[in-house]
């Protein structure tokens, strides 16, 4: 087996690799979005002349500096390792109780971990200052911030505070409330920050279908492609990471795809027939009436998905499988496949049968070398 890398921007500039055999490209149904990072000023307060850690953050919201981005940030990071971790929490609690802020001049970058490379806004790197020192800390003050929708780029930090820094059954219900409102804030919809779209990640991490419908109606929204990708996205790895519950609500309901049928076709194409239930299920599917001839087609060019976007995420890995795990996943597909193809049941989609047959033939020739 060959294994190919195609790279493409989406949502943050993530790595598509398609790990597929004999220089075939796959496209997925929904194209990348490109978006662009937002950030807000808020009113200033009084600065004092001292060198107190504290009037460092007041200086930093008020006084324009000259220098570039990254060496302020650097200071401001100095600062915080200069003092005992307790007084630099608190300090940086008291200034985001504040309210004031100041632009970075940077994006919202997420880095290996999680955490951020860099921040738009002042609060914003503070509350992954929070993150990564004291995620107790954080995620209490993850519910001052989760409060009230005041910037998506704060919810995203928010979100990942209180995921990481509090396991417990509250928190967890009170992370899946407000990623709920974060996914239905139509005002942040509108003016979609890299923030907002990173946060989808939260939904993921969540693993429930819970979440389904309001990243459904994103989907469906072909208004909005920025929002529709990283929601998209965010469904995409749910399949990934939970397939039978995922593919199992999809296909109960696909009035949830309504408008985006070739869309569902890519989620569908990720069943690994060597689980009995993901079998069951995509029998289920390729046996629907109301399955029409373009998804099916979508499907079966398609069939078994090999394409992984790569990025780092606030809260969770993007697993890839390995040569061995293809190799055998292409050995029961083709399979699985002739044993359709002897059933009757599916004389409705013997063509997509056929052609879903030759091609893990030819996967198989590549891999025996043949």
């Amino acid at each position: 087996m060959v294994l190919m890398v195609a790279i493409g921007a989406v949502l943050v500039a993530p790595l598509v690799w398609t790990l597929r055999r004999g220089g075939e490209r796959q496209k997925p149904a929904m194209p990348p979005a490109q978006t662009a990072a937002s950030s807000n000023a808020t009113p200033a307060i009084g600065v004092q002349k001292s060198g107190s850690l504290g009037d460092k953050l007041r200086q930093f919201a008020t006084v324009t500096q000259a220098g570039p981005p990254a060496a302020r940030i650097a200071e401001l990071r100095a600062a915080l390792a200069a003092v005992p971790k307790e007084q630099a929490v608190a300090e940086v609690r008291r200034f985001l109780d504040s309210k004031a802020d100041a632009a970075t001049g940077q994006g919202f970058k997420v880095a290996g971990g999680g955490f951020l490379d860099e921040a738009p806004t002042l609060r914003a790197f503070l509350l992954d200052y929070l993150g990564r020192t004291d995620p107790a800390a954080a995620a209490e003050y993850a519910r001052v911030i989760l409060a009230s929708p005041d910037s998506p780029d704060e919810w995203a930090l928010a979100l990942r505070n209180l995921a990481r820094g509090d396991e417990s059954p509250a928190a967890r219900a009170l992370l899946e409330q407000k990623t709920g409102e974060l996914l239905h804030n139509q005002a942040w919809q509108k003016a979609a920050s890299v923030g907002y779209l990173e946060a989808f990640d939260t939904a993921v991490f969540l693993g429930t279908t819970n979440l389904v419908p309001p990243l459904a109606d994103l989907v469906r929204n072909k208004d909005n492609p920025a929002t529709g990708h990283a929601a998209y996205l965010a469904m995409d790895r749910l399949v990934i990471n939970n397939p039978t519950a995922m593919l199992s609500a999809l296909e109960a309901n696909l009035d949830l795809m309504q408008g985006r049928e070739q869309t569902r076709a890519n989620y569908f194409a990720r069943a690994d027939v060597r689980d009995s239930q993901q079998k069951q299920v995509l029998e289920s599917y390729l046996l629907d009436p109301r399955i029409n001839v373009a998804e099916l087609q979508q499907f079966a060019g398609l069939y078994p998905s090999a394409n992984y976007m790569i990025s780092h995420n606030l809260l969770t890995p993007t697993p890839t499988p390995d040569h061995a795990s293809l190799t055998s996943r292409d050995a029961e597909s083709l399979r699985v496949v002739n044993e359709w193809l002897a059933d009757d049941r599916f004389e409705k989609v013997r063509p997509q049968l056929q052609k879903m047959k030759s091609r893990l033939e030819e996967f198989t020739r590549q891999v025996s070398g043949k």
